[in-house]
This record gives structure tokens, C-alpha cells and sequence, in this order.
């Protein structure tokens, strides 16, 4: 499965992501072909070109797609230089559906903290780049936001929530896209997290890029 992905980038440009029945399907968001390439790459799996797979992590990193529904990440203007993926970001280098600002965050920071894996197995001068990129999503972190269910407060505070351009909050109820409110969908209804709450979202935190 590995090799094909890389067999994907060679012919294609890109590595895929929620290809179907070999068509491209829309992304979840982030280029998240590189957390299976850094899964195999720990576990120390033989056989594959770790150069070329090294290659195609950093094009999805550095490159944007014209496309970025089907493949890559968009927004890259903004996640280099703001350091988070804004809401209703102003992207004039790609097209793509523009939502899920919070959840691009937290998948492209885990993204780059796979990439910063890679690259410091591999001797690569740029892994603290990457290292560093990878604790973006803690810019979309409220320390102070807290949460109510049917207008009783949880008791719980610090939340994700969007920010747009300029640097300014803005709001996405934490239980929004839950069952204990309305569902959401990409098509339909896009939020600021993709088809779950920014509750559920939390759990990233338990990721590796909590140590960056």
C-alpha cells in the first residue's frame, strides 16, 4: 500500500488522498497520505524509497494544488505566514471548499509534526521547520472559551475555536456538529471542523504535536 501511494505521486504529482474506486474523493482536509508514510517509516517497514517518499511529504507541505479538495493542503500562503488556517481564508492560488479552519489546523499541524519525523530520521536540515510548523494548532486554542449544553455550563474551559484574518476570534459553538445539536456536513452545511464537534477535535491534543 505504501509503494502505491508513492506510485500515485510519481505518475500523478500528489499523493492521494480518500481516493475511490480510482477516482479522487474530497479530502478530509489535510494531506493525511503523510501520516501513513511516517507510520510506516517508524515501524521500520523495508523495501520503500524513503527519499522519494521524503519528497512527496514536503511537496504537499510547500505546494498548493490548484484543486485542494482532491489533493495536497490549501491555505498554504496562510499557514506560513499567519500560522493558522483562518476563517474565510482569502486564497487566490487554489480553489477548494473554504471551511473547516479549525480541523485543517489541527491536521496540518499534525501533518508537519510527521513530515519533522521524517525528515530528522533522515538527516534533513529543514525537519525543525516543520517541528516548529507543527505546533500551529496551538493558535487556535481559547484558553478561555467554555461550553454549554441546553444553556447549562459544562464546567469545562478551553476550547478550539476559529480565527479569522486578522487575527480577531470568531465562534463556533464546541458541541456544534454533535449529536446534542445539529449535524453538519461538507456539502451540505460545512462548519469549522469537518463532520464533528470542536469537542471531539480535542483529542488532537493527545497527539505527538502536544510535545513539539
Amino acid at each position: 500500500m505504501v509503494r502505491s501511494l508513492l506510485d500515485t505521486y510519481k505518475h500523478e504529482g500528489w499523493l492521494p488522498d480518500c481516493r475511490m474506486s480510482l477516482c479522487k474523493g474530497w479530502t478530509q482536509g489535510g494531506s493525511n497520505a503523510d501520516v501513513v508514510l511516517t507510520d510506516a517509516y517508524v515501524k521500520n517497514l523495508t523495501g520503500i524509497d524513503w527519499d522519494l517518499a521524503y519528497e512527496a511529504m514536503v511537496n504537499d507541505a510547500e505546494n498548493e494544488p490548484l484543486e485542494w479538495s482532491y489533493e495536497g493542503r490549501g491555505g498554504l500562503q496562510s499557514w506560513k505566514r499567519l500560522n493558522y488556517i483562518p476563517y474565510l481564508d482569502f486564497d487566490y492560488l487554489g480553489f477548494g471548499t473554504n471551511s473547516r479552519s479549525i480541523s485543517r489546523t489541527l491536521e496540518y499541524s499534525y501533518n508537519d509534526y510527521c513530515l519533522s519525523t521524517v525528515a530528522k530520521a533522515l538527516q534533513k536540515d529543514d525537519y525543525t521547520k516543520y517541528r516548529s510548523r507543527a505546533g500551529n494548532w496551538q493558535n487556535l486554542y481559547k484558553a478561555d472559551q467554555t461550553s454549554l449544553i441546553n444553556g447549562t455550563d459544562t464546567g469545562f474551559v478551553g476550547f478550539f475555536q476559529p480565527k479569522h484574518l486578522n487575527g480577531t476570534w470568531g465562534y463556533q459553538d464546541p458541541i456544534a456538529c454533535s449529536a446534542l445539536a445539529s449535524w453538519c456536513s461538507l456539502t451540505s452545511n460545512p462548519s469549522e471542523t469537518f463532520e464533528s464537534s470542536v469537542w471531539e477535535y480535542q483529542l488532537y491534543r493527545a497527539l505527538p504535536i502536544s510535545y513539539c
